[in-house]
Order: structure tokens, then C-alpha cells, then sequence
């Protein structure tokens, strides 16, 4: 079970039946392309579709402080999460924690690898044009990682009709992609923080945790 905190202050317990990582949404296709190929020159295979879909367990989900992580060549990222219970569409702020050092064996098991972190704090949210002016940055040891907005992302409305082409869920967590890194490449540290702010939110949506591990 999952505990979160909605924009006016109550409770809201939920349990979720799936959980999809989606990925390549960037809405720039060249920009996608571009990354693609920078991620085969670095023995990282392309996707067979675009945008992808990865299913994974549940059990990966965690509003926790720290997570433990099976490599010190490990990094988060900063997603927009959709959460859906029953009737009701609520915007959270999550972390793709991946283990690098894994992804040009299997991108698909980099990801399972790793616990998936998920701001405590979510707002109810439309699915309308304001989405887009929200904005998402990360940082990593106190560093800039990260800074951009939905409007680089898919439309969230594409992003969840593709996810329930696919998938039958009422209680589900989608997290719907990320912007790009500000520079360098990856960069690995303790502490990753992350905020989605603006637009419509009526507050930040704040998550931060610490890595334990190898």
C-alpha cells in the first residue's frame, strides 16, 4: 500500500494493480531519434517501438526516504506520474531509478533492478493545455541534473490512451517520461531530489531520497 498526501491536505491510501514505466516520449522526434543513436554508440540497443512500455512489478513503488540499489553506477530521473484510482486522476512526482550498468544488457531488467521512488504529495489533475506549462527539474548531490517542462514530454492524454490500449487497470501508476539531462551524460551521487511546480499545481510536488548500496 501506497500513502500519500492529496493538494487539500487529506489522506489518500492506495494500492495499486499495475505499473508502467513508459519511455522514448519525449514529444521532439528527432530529439528521440537523437538520443536513440546516442545510446547505441554507447552499446545500448534501440527500442523496438517508440514510445515503449514496460511493465513492471508493483512491489517496486516506495514513498520511502532510501532506497537500496545494486551498483554505485545508478541514477534517477525525474517523471510526471500519473496515478489512477478508480474514478480519479491524480499528478505525483516519481524517479526512474536505474542501474546503468545493466542497460546494455537488458534496459527492461535495468529498471526492475531498482526500487522506484514516488513523491508522498499528489494533486488531483485535468488533462488540459495548462498540463504543459508544468515544469520538472532534478538534482543530484545538490547539482542541476534536470530542468523542463510537460510541454517536452507526450501529451499526458496520448500517453494514457496508449496505456490503456494496452493495459485493463483501474488502480494504476504510469510513469509517463522524462526531459533531457542538462549535461555531461549520467552522474551518480548519494542524493536525488526532484519537484514538479507551476501550471496548474496548486503547490510543488517534492520528492527526495538517499541510495544505499554497492
Amino acid at each position: 500500500m501506497l500513502i500519500f498526501t492529496d493538494d487539500h491536505g487529506e489522506r489518500v491510501e492506495f494500492t495499486p494493480d499495475t505499473f508502467v514505466i513508459a519511455g522514448y516520449t519525449g514529444r521532439d522526434r528527432a530529439i528521440v531519434q537523437k538520443h536513440i543513436d546516442e545510446l547505441e554508440h554507447e552499446g545500448i540497443p534501440p527500442p523496438p517501438a517508440v514510445p515503449m512500455l514496460y511493465p513492471m512489478p508493483v512491489g517496486l513503488l516506495t514513498t520511502g526516504r532510501s532506497i537500496k540499489v545494486p551498483s554505485k553506477e545508478s541514477c534517477g530521473e525525474v517523471e510526471p506520474v500519473l496515478i489512477g484510482i478508480r474514478s480519479a486522476l491524480y499528478l505525483g512526482v516519481g524517479s526512474d531509478h536505474t542501474a546503468r550498468d545493466l542497460e546494455r544488457e537488458d534496459i527492461a531488467k535495468s529498471k526492475r533492478v531498482c526500487p522506484k521512488p514516488v513523491g508522498s504529495s499528489i494533486s488531483r489533475i485535468t488533462l488540459d493545455a495548462t498540463v504543459d506549462g508544468i515544469a520538472l527539474e532534478s538534482w543530484i548531490d545538490g547539482e542541476a541534473y534536470q530542468r523542463g517542462t510537460l510541454a517536452q514530454i507526450m501529451p499526458l492524454t496520448a500517453l494514457l490512451d496508449l496505456f490503456h490500449s494496452r493495459f485493463t487497470a483501474t488502480n494504476f501508476v504510469l510513469s509517463c517520461g522524462t526531459v533531457p539531462l542538462l549535461a555531461g551524460g549520467f552522474r551518480f551521487g548519494r542524493t536525488f531530489k526532484a519537484q514538479l511546480h507551476g501550471g496548474q499545481l496548486r503547490k510543488p510536488l517534492s520528492l527526495e531520497y538517499d541510495t544505499e548500496g554497492d
